[in-house]
């Protein structure tokens, strides 16, 4: 075969591949563009609805001013404060045999908790 032909051949594949590159890469954008294109037109539409129905919304609403006239209302809290709380001898004990303390040798029956330093 000639070794021209054989080139020219070679060249017009090259060529021809290489339009048919540039005409898919400029269909793709005008696709890409297209796509873009209605994205906007989607956006564009909803964002026109959600400012009209808004509008409309505002439009029915009435504003009313009112004038509130009440007493007030006190309220009184008694909280109890147990300072004076005592618990029999078996409390004490059951108490202090939960926490691991020793129980106390008082003078008056074992009705008081262990000074805070006693030792566990």
């Amino acid at each position: 075969m000639n070794p021209w032909a054989l080139l020219s051949i070679v060249l017009a594949v090259g060529a021809l591949t290489g339009a048919a590159y540039v005409r898919g890469r400029h269909d793709g954008e005008n696709a890409e563009i297209a796509s873009r294109q209605r994205v906007e037109d989607v956006r564009v539409a909803a964002t026109e609805a959600a400012a009209s129905a808004v509008a409309s919304g505002l439009a029915r609403m009435k504003v009313t001013n009112t004038t509130i006239h009440q007493t007030l209302e006190k309220e009184v809290r008694e909280n109890t404060v147990y300072r004076d709380c005592r618990s029999g001898p078996d409390a004490v004990r059951l108490l202090n045999s939960t926490s691991g303390i020793a129980p106390a040798a008082s003078a008056d029956g074992g009705d008081q908790l262990p000074p805070t330093g006693a030792s566990r």
